[in-house]
């Protein structure tokens, strides 16, 4: 079906479909969004179809799946970031940064029958909207949101980069309990590969098992004032509930790659800033805010700064970096947690880690686990010779505890905080 246009001269509209809506552009914004340029004015001024703009599409490429199943809101979203993969830009233009954006329709519940894919150079602008998960089989890589990596030799932090995902509640779980149906384990969000990254205002709930925001071999990311509420602890794993990072960072190794190459890329220049991390209505409070549990040989995540966040309720060390140097952690509120701060070197490996500084963070009071026992408020562990630990600060943080093992094996710029 075509479209034609209402008028002539300063007055010309053009029709032009977005999903299953209908809205009329001027000449200007048909230009803007990419339309224009393929319009065959014949005659009585014929416009381009939806018809023809999906074959734009098409042949420029996708990004996203099309699993069966999903609404004509969600769909449209995943033209949407598919157009935006091919610098193709929508009515809401770009932000300050260059990125397209693209806005999901607010109050609707979209639900996700397969990862939805960010591509680079995108805003996505999830305010006010909700998104659960409904995996269509277990084939499908468990995580709602997964950026474009291109194949599977993209390695480093090459993958299309200078992403911001803003706001929208994110839930892996709700849809599967309506459905009367075991939710499979799932990350929230999952940054692979890439760099410029721009996490903000998002709401996490209930995730299982797994994380609310992955950043694997990422560069220069930021997870800001987000609120990550609930975690449902994997039963293999409840005697290592530091498993249970709502922020993890992660290398891409042989068995936690998501997409590209497993090249041990770390994560470097990082910033943790002013989030909230709790239980739900739900479900029990995380295992840790933030954390890694991965590490190989000379290959260290760094640059990392974790600032102002506040952690209510965690069942471990409510922040527990792990073969992590160049790192901050100043500010924090830590209440009613098992354990405050505890930065720990590799466990094996050579792995020599420098310039640690533990500053100005409240801890306490901390919560018993059931055999009465509480961790350290604050604490750092070089476990071995090869992963010591140089160039530490900890001052001016209130925590009932302090703790530093083992200590031939770390050196302070100052004596170390004990009281």
């Amino acid at each position: 079906m075509q479209y034609f246009a209402a008028g002539f001269g300063g007055g010309f509209r053009v029709p032009f479909v977005i999903g299953e809506t209908i809205v009329e552009l001027g000449r200007r914004d048909a230009v803007r969004v990419g339309i224009a340029a393929g319009a065959a004015l014949l005659g009585g001024g014929l416009v381009p179809s939806a018809r023809a703009a999906s074959a734009t599409r098409r042949a420029a490429g996708t990004v996203n799946p099309y699993p069966a199943g999903e609404d004509g809101t969600v769909v449209a979203l995943r033209h949407a970031l598919d157009d935006a993969a091919n610098g193709i830009a929508g009515l809401a233009g770009r932000d300050d940064k260059g990125r397209i954006i693209v806005r999901a329709k607010a109050a609707h519940r979209h639900v996700l029958r397969a990862n939805l894919i960010v591509p680079g150079n995108t805003h996505l602008d999830a305010t006010d909207a909700r998104f659960v998960a409904d995996f269509v089989s277990s084939g499908t890589a468990k995580t709602m949101v997964l950026n474009h990596v291109p194949g599977a030799t993209t390695g480093g932090y090459n993958a299309p980069g200078n992403i911001r995902i803003t706001g929208g509640s994110w839930d892996p779980v709700w849809q599967y309990l309506q459905n009367g149906t075991t939710a499979p384990a799932m990350n929230g969000i999952t940054m692979e590969h890439t760099s410029n990254v721009e996490l903000v205002g998002v709401t996490m709930y209930n995730v299982k098992w797994w994380h609310a925001i992955e950043l694997n071999a990422v560069r220069n990311a930021t997870v800001q004032e987000c609120k990550l509420f609930g975690w449902i602890v994997d039963p293999q794993y409840v005697d290592k509930l530091w498993h249970g990072e709502a922020v993890q960072l992660d290398l891409a190794g042989s068995a936690n790659t998501w997409a590209g190459a497993k090249d041990n890329t770390p994560c470097t220049d990082i910033r943790i800033i002013g989030n909230e991390c709790a239980q739900s209505g739900s479900q029990g409070a995380w295992g840790a805010l933030t954390g890694s549990h991965t590490a190989v040989p000379n290959v260290r995540h760094s640059r990392v700064r974790i600032e102002d966040n506040t952690v209510t309720g965690s069942l471990w060390d409510a922040i527990t970096p792990f073969n992590t140097e160049a790192l901050a952690i100043t500010g924090n509120r830590i209440t009613d947690c098992h354990g405050g701060v505890y930065v720990r070197g590799a466990n094996s490996g050579v792995n020599p880690l420098t310039t640690v500084d533990i500053t100005g963070n409240t801890v306490g009071p901390l919560r018993p686990n059931a055999q009465g026992k509480v961790r350290t408020g604050i604490g750092i562990a070089a476990y071995t010779a090869d992963a010591p630990i140089r160039d530490i600060l900890v001052t001016g943080n209130t925590a009932p505890s302090f703790s530093y093992y083992d200590q031939r094996w770390m050196t302070f710029r100052q004596p170390p905080q004990t009281k």
